[in-house]
Parts: structure tokens; C-alpha cells; sequence
């Protein structure tokens, strides 16, 4: 069962940047029924590659899990010519296992402010990316995974 991580993220900015930022943000979830937009889709900004050819693993092996334990603390990948599963390289590029779900957009001059669930964490490594991307929008990001006791809370200007 998935532990649901709750994230209020604000971005700031001029009004005309904050527009062209959120239409960026906009895209369909990969492996989403019919293909619906959503406000926010870390799909949009950092494309999830397609699935490894191959069974489908309803688990990770412990080669898998510490192969993305390695990368994940900055160490060489043991096994390059292999694609990570979909679910380390999500992990690896959002910080989550998963896309954003139930996404609620609140937009203010100069401020919008999203709330959605993501799986296990926040979606640490998506948001460092896209704040580099963007370093005239300022983003703070506030999340909460109740299950594992976890609080997170970045600010991010200037891209840093």
C-alpha cells in the first residue's frame, strides 16, 4: 500500500514567467488512461523514459534497490548499459516513485500555489531540477508523509 506524501509547492515570480511556467508544467502522467492533462506533470519538464523491455517486476530486486542506493548517494552505476526500472529512474529524477495526483492550482499575481499527493517522499530531485531551469521563479516547497514521520521544507531561489 503507498504511503501518500502531501506538498504545497508556492512558485513566485512575474506574472508573464509564472504563466509560461505553469503551461510547461502541463502534460499527461505516463501510463495515464486517455492520456488527460494534468497541471502539474514532472512527465512535462524531466519525460520519464518508457519501461525496459522484459517481465514486469511487481518488485525491485536488492540488485536494483542497491544499484539506485548507489546513485542515489552520488557513486558510480555498477551496471551503466543497463536502464534503471522505471521506478528507480523516477525515484532517481523526481525524488518520488511517482507523478503528482490530485492536483489543486491556486493562482494569485505573482504566486501559484499547488497542492498534490505524490508516492513515499516529495519530489525532491524533480524540484531542484526545474528550479535551475527557472532561476528567475522562486519555489518553496513544504511536504508531509505522515507514515514514516517525514517533514520536508525547501526554498529555492536563483536557481540554488
Amino acid at each position: 500500500m503507498t504511503n501518500w506524501c502531501q506538498n504545497r509547492l508556492e512558485v513566485s515570480g512575474p506574472t508573464p514567467l509564472l504563466g509560461a511556467w505553469r503551461a510547461a508544467q502541463q502534460g499527461a502522467s505516463p501510463g495515464q488512461v486517455g492520456g488527460r492533462s494534468q497541471a502539474l506533470s514532472f512527465h512535462a519538464q524531466l519525460p520519464a523514459p518508457p519501461d525496459a523491455p522484459g517481465p514486469h517486476r511487481a518488485r525491485r530486486s536488492s540488485d536494483e534497490t542497491q544499484r539506485l542506493g548507489l546513485l542515489l548517494t552520488g557513486h558510480a552505476d555498477p551496471t551503466p548499459d543497463l536502464p534503471l526500472d522505471s521506478v528507480s529512474w523516477r525515484i532517481l529524477h523526481w525524488g518520488c516513485a511517482g507523478d503528482a495526483a490530485h492536483v489543486n492550482l491556486t493562482s494569485l499575481p505573482e504566486r501559484l500555489t499547488l497542492e498534490f499527493l505524490t508516492p513515499w517522499g516529495p519530489p525532491l530531485a524533480w524540484l531542484q531540477a526545474v528550479a535551475t531551469a527557472w532561476p528567475a521563479l522562486g519555489f518553496e516547497l513544504r511536504g508531509i508523509e505522515p507514515g514514516n514521520e517525514l517533514y520536508v521544507h525547501v526554498r529555492i531561489l536563483n536557481g540554488r
